[in-house]
């Protein structure tokens, strides 16, 4: 992508046409392929990669130049139009190795959120604490891993009541609108459980093959949807209602996109609380001055390989390029609590500074609280 290259911004929905599954790190054996964690039962993430919506753009723009693939064949025919259109690889770890035109026609990516159609109205996942008061002034000791600390006292919502909170005290996900209507995960998800028995060629039961696999459906009225820029030379409206693949299984969505001037994200306001919007890469984190956090963590790896002719299959190369070390991202709706403005800009400031995980939506924060009613 040249410099001063005009770009255009579009809010892609994806609607799925049936189940689908994301898979992560943690998966198991079927049809003999090796995994990182071996388990009987392996649940999908209810939302795709950030990496993974990449590839998924980038395989659709290559895909539909003819001058650059061969879609009855699956593979790229001329490796120089490929790289002017899509970059000469995916994503890869590391600022000194990033660029921002890595991608070419892809100038930015942002973060999956929740679209519900009917109401035209974007949900994005609420902070871990919304149901929480938290008493930063009352401080009790604690120890943890044989360390003395001070926690905050915090207090849960149950039945419009508050109570002292518990580590056996369960923090449901919540998806929120900018308006603050609040959506539990299971007013959107519905999961999808299959059972079976993986089988050899022969039709031999193979020892360890039993297992136990939980995807997801969407409820009605609801996609998923996300922000990105592209060059003007690139139409992406010209792709609506075309079938994508995204995550594991031949999960299948139908794609459209439709030009906007900006897609509006919840806003900051200034407390010493920050909420992360998007999964976050944070592995220098013991170097911040963080009062206190509540979080969870993804699991994380990614497909990335240069581009090749060489290659029969496009998507079988790519399946075979996985990375080798394992990445933990915090979660969207993880919140970092500070001391005071200096820790918070710190902290904020190393989250910035993986551009490579921020240029495709990884790695963004808010601090969005409107009292009483705090919805993120």
């Amino acid at each position: 992508m040249e410099r001063g290259t005009a770009m255009s911004k579009y809010l892609v929905k994806l609607m799925p046409l049936g189940k689908f599954f994301f898979g992560g790190d943690m998966t198991f054996k079927v049809d003999d392929k090796e995994t990182a964690f071996s388990s009987y039962i392996i649940h999908s993430f209810m939302t795709p990669q950030q990496t993974s919506i990449l590839g998924m753009m980038r395989f659709l723009i290559l895909s539909n130049n003819a001058g650059a693939f061969n879609c009855k064949g699956n593979c790229i025919t001329d490796k120089g139009k490929a790289d002017a259109l899509i970059g000469e690889q995916g994503f890869v770890v590391g600022s000194s190795k990033h660029n921002p035109s890595d991608y070419q026609s892809i100038k930015n990516v942002g973060p999956c959120f929740i679209w519900e159609t009917q109401k035209h109205k974007a949900f994005f996942r609420g902070a871990k604490d919304v149901d929480l008061q938290i008493g930063k002034e009352d401080m009790v000791d604690a120890t943890i891993n044989m360390m003395s600390v001070q926690l905050p006292k915090i207090d849960i919502q149950e039945e419009g009541k508050m109570k002292p909170f518990t580590g056996k005290d369960y923090l449901s996900g919540c998806y929120i609108s900018l308006d603050g209507e609040k959506l539990k995960e299971s007013d959107i998800f519905i999961e999808d459980t299959r059972i079976g028995i993986n089988k050899s060629y022969t039709g031999k039961s193979e020892n360890n093959a039993f297992y136990k696999q939980v995807s997801y459906r969407l409820e009605k009225n609801f996609c998923f949807a996300f922000e990105v820029e592209v060059s003007d030379s690139i139409d992406l409206t010209a792709y609506n209602k075309q079938v994508v693949k995204l995550g594991a299984d031949d999960s299948s969505f139908v794609f459209e996109a439709e030009r906007v001037e900006k897609v509006d994200y919840p806003v900051s306001k200034k407390e010493l609380r920050v909420v992360l919007l998007s999964d976050t890469y944070l592995p220098d984190i013991a170097n911040c001055n963080v009062l206190f956090a509540i979080t969870d963590v993804r699991p994380f790896r990614f497909l990335s390989i240069s581009n090749s002719t060489n290659a029969q299959d496009y998507n079988v190369k790519y399946k075979s390029s996985r990375s080798a070390k394992r990445y933990d991202l915090y979660q969207a709706g993880s919140v970092f609590y500070f001391k005071d403005e200096k820790d918070k800009k710190d902290f904020c400031g190393r989250i910035d500074s993986y551009q490579e995980f921020k240029q495709i939506g990884y790695n963004l924060s808010l601090i969005h609280i409107s009292e009483p009613t705090r919805p993120y």
